[in-house]
């Protein structure tokens, strides 16, 4: 193969800085090194979060790659790390329940890792997952465990491996093709990576002894053995596992099975009976006119009517009702309850919040911008900001 040869890879091993204290490089770094690096696709699986995908596929629009968030599901009850990616819409919606029903559980330690195996069987439909098996473990356990999972999962279930340039990843190799064929789950590659250049292993090593409250020169074995842990070209994936070329091209496999894009998310407003019946943006109306009438109570000016009638075009072209909607009735149950509330920040700009009683000081009567509140151009929902009492 010469340097222009091109082998098609996908990197799913991927975690970047918001695995907190393990990753040391950003999002939009990894996904432009792939780029660079002419990936084939990319995902990203954080630690047990998927705070960081959003920034990776910003990124990836940028950069024409294709690319797929996910989910590195780290255990607490002794089950290996498993790579999860939703294929669909339902199952990013089953991966993100899973993550909350765990970080729900009553836990004081901060940071404790408290997923269990038990999460995953229950939400784990709809996703194609790579189990990272503990190749150090004893081989009857780690059979037991993948028999368990092909069960549970079959075909969307993969056996990931990556080199760790100890000494024996030859043999790492070999074992891991071994279980894969007495259990009849695929080999797939990976490079477990942590940042998207070699350079950045002293950085990775700070992070590390941040992580352990100890100085970094007394960490010792617990920081890398070495700074592999960087994106690697395809090309050079394809020498490491030259006697499995079949473990790369189950990585096209794995992304193909992947259809979900955050763009298929959009929100979705509470949809629940109003107080008259009527619908959300025939409501939001009333509440909006009958609101102006107490605040204005000798007579709303001509401009105040103009500029609600403006803001209900506007909310109504946009589909934005349920949302008002559901802010008023927040508002409202607090302050039935004698809990302070008051709307601020952008919204303080708009004279429908002000109407209906979100905001206490009409943009009538401060120099304001509405735009900064919602923009047809900008095409995203406005963010209506309430403080609460803390008590």
């Amino acid at each position: 193969m010469n340097a222009l040869t091109v082998i098609p890879y996908a990197e799913f091993g991927i975690q970047s800085n918001f695995s907190f204290l393990r990753g040391a490089s950003k999002p939009e770094e990894l996904v432009v090194a792939a780029k660079l690096m002419g990936f084939s696709a990319i995902g990203l699986a954080d630690r047990n979060t998927v705070a960081g995908v959003v920034r990776a596929w910003q990124q990836a629009k940028v950069e024409k790659l294709a690319y797929h968030p996910g989910c590195r599901l780290v255990f607490g009850d002794g089950t290996p790390d498993i790579l999860a990616y939703p294929r669909n819409r339902a199952g990013w919606g089953h991966l993100c329940r899973m993550l909350t029903q765990a970080n729900l559980r009553d836990e004081t330690e901060k940071g404790a890792t408290l997923l269990q195996r038990g999460d995953l069987l229950e939400w784990g439909d709809l996703m194609s997952l790579a189990v990272l098996p503990d190749l150090a473990a004893g081989a009857e356990d780690g059979l037991a465990l993948l028999g368990q999972l092909k069960d549970r999962f079959d075909r969307a279930l993969r056996l990931g491996v990556s080199p760790c340039y100890a000494g024996n990843d030859r043999f790492r190799i070999e074992q891991a093709a071994a279980f894969a064929q007495s259990t009849g789950i695929p080999l797939m590659a990976t490079n477990d990576v942590l940042y998207h250049t070699a350079e950045r292993r002293p950085l990775q090593d700070v992070l590390t002894a941040i992580r352990l409250n100890t100085p970094i020169a007394e960490v010792g074995l617990e920081l890398s053995a070495n700074a592999e842990r960087h994106l690697k070209p395809p090309l050079e994936m394809a020498r490491l596992f030259r006697r499995h070329p079949q473990a790369l091209a189950e990585t096209l496999l794995f992304a193909e099975e992947l259809t979900f894009s955050l763009s298929d998310l959009q929100y979705n407003y509470p949809d629940e009976p109003t107080e008259s019946g009527l619908g959300p943006q025939a409501e939001l109306e009333r509440l909006a006119r009958e609101g102006a009438a107490r605040r204005y109570p000798s007579g709303v000016p001509h401009s105040v009517i103009k500029r609600i009638e403006e803001e209900l075009a506007l909310i109504e072209r946009l589909n934005y009702a349920r949302y008002f909607l559901t802010v008023y009735d927040i508002v409202k149950y607090a302050r039935s309850q004698d809990i302070l509330c008051q709307g601020r920040g952008s919204a303080a700009n708009s004279i429908v919040c002000f109407c209906i009683g979100i905001t206490e000081v009409g943009p009538d009567r401060i120099d304001t911008l509405f735009e900064r509140f919602i923009s047809e151009e900008r095409n995203e929902p406005p963010d209506i900001d309430v403080g609460f009492e803390h008590g």
